[in-house]
């Protein structure tokens, strides 16, 4: 298995979403997955669900993923904008991560639970530490 295959599958893409390369960098303990589409893939529309929406052009962007082990991971990708004939040019919306977001969802999912369990544990020492009404 080449390790395209392997981290399509990891990240759940499906078509017309494919990993188009995997770049790991030793010195920087950092892995870049270039996430494409091919030519000619068709979308639907993110604001009224018209399929069948062409791309009309794309924006670079890129998120800060897992880690990969030790190593920070980032996904890149072409975004494309499509052109609905009911809404005007629209961008697509990817599935790994939310619109605006230099995350991807699983990320953000991270975050939110370290931020959870901190909270709980600081609010689990404030309990004990105060006095218990008798």
């Amino acid at each position: 298995m080449r390790d395209t295959e392997l981290f399509q599958l990891a990240l759940g893409l499906t078509s017309p979403w494919h990993v188009e390369s995997c770049k790991f960098d030793l010195d920087k303990h950092r892995l870049d997955v270039k996430i494409d589409f091919p030519r000619g893939s068709v979308f639907a529309c993110p604001s009224c669900g018209k399929e069948g929406c062409g791309a009309y052009d794309t924006e670079q962007h890129e998120w800060r993923h897992l880690n990969f082990f030790q190593h920070e991971a980032y996904l890149t990708a072409r975004v494309p904008r499509v052109d609905c004939g009911d809404c005007g040019i629209k961008t697509v919306e990817v599935p790994w991560a939310r619109s605006g977001s230099g995350f991807t969802l699983l990320f953000e999912a991270l975050i939110i639970w370290k931020h959870i369990l901190a909270i709980l544990l600081i609010s689990g020492r404030f309990v004990a530490t105060c006095p218990q009404p008798s």
